[in-house]
């Protein structure tokens, strides 16, 4: 053997040695430099659309024609005062799930059976929503004992109507509609506090709503509609957290993280995608969630269990073509690619359930996006 053919080989071995190297550095360090993962991807709908537990008893074959994983399913809490249409949100558990009412599940035992009722072959990852800061939550600061009390227990309701009826997960939705529970400037108002010791308390809150939901449903699957991400948009553009929008969200999601199970997981749905037409944006913001773990006291926890999610809105802003049939494929396809598991579609205009105000070109780009991604 020649010098050169020698060092050729020397070269070799060198390169060898340190792909090997990398490879166990990756497995020895689980997530450390997170990669999507590339099969059984889930694309579900929660939108303005979204069906009911009545309307699952009694059409869950016709939902199945839709090009979904599952759904995100409404609980009413007066069926009847529902069927004679009041179907606003002070008629929906997901809700009042903060509010002062304490909930039973035996208020509920219609809607179990409602969701029983369904022998679902293709839905096999529906949901169940609740909403965080709404005005149902007014007065619930994150001192109160007694009110997250009931609050906890509300959630243990939500998760044993979930396993009961067959349910994979919840969605959470912090959105801060009519009520500012995570803005640290607006809940000091109530009650004068440091900003360590609302971080302190909401990590507590945190901790006690997913033990509610595990004392039901062991092996949760939680998709926020945003996470972490939500501040750190914000705290990545020089400001600080204490100032941020949602500067209490980190840490009610670390305690969820401290609670969870290690097979639980926190998907952080990343609702800033709704109009993302480019590979790129989903790209970077798969990123940015990384990235995120920054705000966390749980690193390690985190890059475990917190997964990442997109959202994408087909009429966004009220545009009905935003989004082109191929346009819109195109940014299914690029945001369950580059997903950890999970997509959800969001509308205001067109339905699904039953099948409304949606062209049938629209429905055949769903079908392609799914299949060019799990074939």
């Amino acid at each position: 053997m020649n010098s050169r053919a020698i060092d050729f080989s020397r070269r070799s071995i060198v390169l060898m040695t340190h792909f090997a190297l990398a490879a166990l550095f990756l497995f020895v360090v689980p997530g450390l430099f997170a990669q999507p993962e590339t099969r059984n991807k889930k694309l579900i709908y929660y939108g303005w659309g979204s069906p009911d537990t009545l309307y699952v008893r009694e059409r869950w074959r016709q939902m199945e024609e839709m090009p979904f994983d599952g759904v995100g399913i409404v609980v009413p809490v007066d069926r009847r005062a529902w069927a004679a249409g009041k179907r606003d949100t002070g008629n929906q558990l997901g809700w009042q799930i903060v509010g002062e009412r304490k909930f039973q599940v035996d208020d509920f035992r219609e809607a179990i059976q409602d969701l029983k009722t369904a022998r679902w072959r293709k839905f096999s990852d529906n949901f169940l929503p609740v909403a965080l800061s709404v005005s149902q939550a007014a007065g619930l600061n994150w001192f109160d004992d007694s009110r997250w009390r009931t609050v906890a227990s509300n959630f243990a309701v939500v998760a044993r109507i979930a396993v009961d009826g067959g349910i994979k997960g919840l969605i959470l939705d912090p959105e801060q509609y009519d009520y500012s529970l995570f803005r640290y400037s607006d809940q000091q108002k109530q009650l004068p506090r440091s900003f360590d010791s609302y971080q302190e308390m909401a990590r507590k809150r945190g901790r006690e709503v997913v033990e509610a939901i595990v004392s039901s449903m062991p092996e949760p699957v939680i998709l926020s509609l945003y996470g972490y991400s939500a501040a750190f948009d914000f705290v990545a553009s020089g400001k600080s957290l204490k100032e941020a929008p949602y500067s209490l969200l980190p840490a009610f999601y670390d305690g969820l993280l401290e609670g969870l199970p290690r097979s639980g997981i926190l998907i952080d749905g990343y609702e800033q995608a709704y109009g993302f037409k480019e590979r790129a944006q989903f790209g970077n913001a798969y990123q940015r969630i990384q990235d995120a773990v920054k705000l966390s006291k749980m690193p390690q926890r985190y890059r475990q269990q917190v997964k990442a999610g997109f959202g994408v809105w087909l009429d966004y802003k009220g545009q009905p073509n935003y989004l082109s049939p191929g346009e819109f494929q195109q940014a299914v396809s690029d945001a369950l690619a580059l997903s950890d598991k999970y997509v959800w579609l969001y509308t205001e205009g067109p339905r699904f359930f039953p099948p409304h105000g949606i062209e049938p070109s629209y429905l055949e780009a769903l079908t392609s996006a799914r299949r060019s991604v799990n074939r």
